[in-house]
């Protein structure tokens, strides 16, 4: 005869199917994959702790997700914001110029792994699509949010869940919580755009790059060809290069700055360019002296890049364990 599973093994199986999910709502929180990770191991420590207080199986998906709303809205107290470049420093003004080095006083906002993206869904109440949840331009507004606000407009928003079980999880009442998303949606919507009104945003972050404007970009970096990278990249083309807070705006200013650094870089050097992808988007990666290099997130726009963000942090490629 087959034992009952014990009690520790039903605790384990309920957790287990939302553990992908959970990470990225921890990501969408800290804008960090790397304090997510970090943060989940507390989250499972805090649940196995509480296990008791799970009333059922059906009830666990609210319950986890508190668990780790409040992990992580303790991670984020005392701490500064993960934001992109672009939100907080103006655009540099002489592109032949060297980067400005990282500062200690600012920390960025690192790309998620697709994989990432495997084990999570989208819940039938969510205002925005798995892709959209994790876009980079949506996930760095978010970290321009009070945290209350990012919680509030989270579990609401992406996770779907209703006013009176987000105003539980968060510890707050039904009004507060209802005006903490009006707050919420009124900020982002200033910063992405979308929907009038008191609606969740409908914010159109996709990527129009088919395969082939995706292949001619990646070639072009592989040839380190100027003048097919010119044709690629629109008019008003951002680019930023996190840790450095330098970005540009503009394809004169990108391609004056990739002739005068990077392509002199890589000609010296022997490296290797392939596709990647992240945050939902199109990426590619670079490996120079056989090391992983950096990764470049694409955000495309009439068929040319609109966005540029090019990660070469060792803590913001990590995750994506790219060897």
């Amino acid at each position: 005869m087959t034992p009952d599973p014990r009690p520790d093994d039903d605790f384990l199986q309920a957790v287990q199917p939302h553990r992908d999910a959970l990470r990225l709502h921890c990501y969408r929180m800290l804008g960090s994959t790397h304090d997510s990770e970090d943060v989940m191991q507390e989250v499972l420590v805090r649940a196995w702790r509480a296990r008791e207080s799970l009333e059922s199986v059906a009830a666990v998906r609210p319950w986890l997700y508190r668990i780790a709303t409040n992990a992580c809205l303790d991670e984020l107290k005392g701490r500064r914001h993960r934001p992109m470049p672009m939100d907080v420093v103006p655009a540099a003004t002489d592109p032949r110029a060297p980067p400005a080095p990282p500062s200690p006083e600012a920390t960025w906002l690192e790309p998620c792994p697709d994989a990432w993206m495997a084990g999570a869904s989208r819940d039938p109440g969510a205002a925005y699509e798995l892709k959209e949840s994790v876009a980079l331009a949506f996930v760095a507004a978010l970290q321009c949010l009070s945290a209350q606000q990012r919680a509030v407009l989270l579990l609401r928003d992406v996770l779907g869940m209703p006013a009176e079980e987000t105003a539980e999880a968060l510890g707050m009442s039904v009004p507060a919580a209802k005006s903490a998303l009006h707050r919420a949606r009124t900020a982002l919507r200033e910063r992405v755009g979308g929907a009038d009104g008191d609606q969740a945003i409908v914010v159109d972050l996709t990527s129009d790059a088919g395969g082939e404007a995706l292949r001619r970009y990646l070639h072009a970096w592989q040839t380190l060809d100027l003048a097919e990278l010119v044709t690629l990249l629109h008019d008003d083309v951002v680019a930023s290069m996190p840790p450095s807070p330098t970005w540009f705006r503009g394809r004169a200013a990108v391609v004056a700055f990739a002739e005068a650094r990077p392509f002199v870089i890589l000609r010296s050097r022997p490296y290797a360019v392939a596709p990647a992808s992240a945050n939902g988007q199109p990426a590619i990666v670079f490996h120079v002296d056989g090391r992983l290099h950096a990764l470049h997130v694409l955000r495309f726009k009439q068929g040319c890049v609109a966005e540029l963000h090019h990660f070469g942090d060792p803590a913001s490629l990590a995750a994506f364990a790219i060897r």
